[in-house]
């Protein structure tokens, strides 16, 4: 059974890579941060349809469609519908990026944007209204949503206190996807409601990569609507942008004389301290860049030989994902932090 997954998948994977033809080339392998986020929203701001309706009815009778039944994003539920079905009563249609969180420039397009369009069972839908897509910390003490199936979705409270929607594990790289394409599509905001969702996304994109149908569907929206969604056909590209510079560990050891021993709290909702190891007395620079590359806060150092202990205040900046840098003459040392929203 496995062998046949994998067969499924790579046979997927070869239809797909032969109908792109030429549609990457203009990203550069060189690319990354900021820039390959540019240059990815010029390759995919290519959709016009702004028909709702066409977008459903592919949606329930092609992309999601088989055999006459379509599969709920959050509870994994099957529905069958057969193929004049258009999402009118339940299953609904759910915009994985709110609308209701739409900016005002092309809301007719964002709405039938199949990247982000999946059929949900409509109580489910009901429940996760436009709440932020995030990790609930106790389960025990969120609401279920569940059918017969192992998909199990939470509605409760994310570590910072605010209400969150969590999606099953077997959607979450899925939906992650979807909301990244959005944001770089749209250039809209993953800040919702005082709930940076962006860090968590890259984590469950990584967690969860495509499968055949995820590449499947891809490929179909493509022919519907002319533009694909890059971190389906390049998971890749997730990482390039969002986590540049950084590696598996929270830290990155310097060739020589300098060396990251600690950061802490991390993630921190204010004020981050962090230790940095000296073989010898020296000049440096601290740097803090956001998750776009761009330069956010540098101050001069004076490091003393051995430990010395240091701390960055992130007062005016949005909770996400950050990277220190410490560079003297000769090397550099970085580190990862997440800010969180303060309580």
């Amino acid at each position: 059974m496995k062998r046949h997954l994998i067969t499924i998948l790579l046979l997927a994977l070869s239809l797909v890579l032969l109908a792109q033809g030429n549609y990457y080339d203009a990203i550069g392998d060189d690319l990354h941060s900021e820039a390959l986020q540019t240059a990815l929203k010029a390759l995919i701001s290519t959709n016009t349809n702004n028909s709702y309706n066409g977008a459903k009815a592919q949606l329930f009778q092609q992309l999601e469609n088989h055999n006459g039944y379509v599969t709920c994003i959050y509870t994994g539920k099957e529905f069958n519908v057969g193929y004049n079905y258009t999402g009118s009563s339940d299953p609904n249609t759910e915009h994985v990026y709110a609308q209701s969180w739409f900016s005002p420039s092309e809301s007719s397009i964002k709405k039938a944007d199949l990247h982000h369009l999946f059929p949900c069972e409509m109580r489910t839908n009901s429940s996760r209204g436009n709440l932020p897509i995030f990790t609930v910390a106790n389960h025990n003490n969120a609401d279920v949503y569940y059918t017969h199936t192992p998909w199990q979705s939470y509605r409760g409270q994310a570590y910072t206190g605010h209400t969150v929607f969590e999606p099953a594990d077997q959607s979450k790289g899925n939906i992650a996807r979807a909301l990244l394409y959005f944001h770089v599509r749209y250039n809209d905001s993953l800040v919702q409601q005082y709930v940076n969702m962006l860090p968590e996304l890259v984590v469950w994109s990584n967690e969860d990569p495509p499968d055949a149908h995820e590449i499947t569907r891809n490929q179909g929206i493509y022919e519907y609507q002319g533009n694909r969604n890059p971190f389906i056909d390049h998971p890749e590209y997730v990482d390039r942008i969002w986590n540049y510079s950084a590696t598996d560990d929270e830290t990155i050891p310097a060739a020589e004389g300098m060396l990251f021993s600690g950061v802490y709290p991390n993630p921190f909702a204010a004020q981050a301290t962090f230790q940095v190891s000296c073989k010898q007395a020296q000049k440096a620079n601290l740097a803090v860049f956001d998750i776009r590359g761009r330069k956010v806060y540098s101050s001069e150092l004076t490091l003393q030989c051995g430990d010395n202990q240091l701390s960055w205040d992130s007062e005016g900046l949005a909770a996400g994902i950050y990277l220190i840098r410490i560079s003297s003459s000769s090397e550099s040392v970085t580190a990862k932090i997440v800010k969180t929203v303060g309580m």
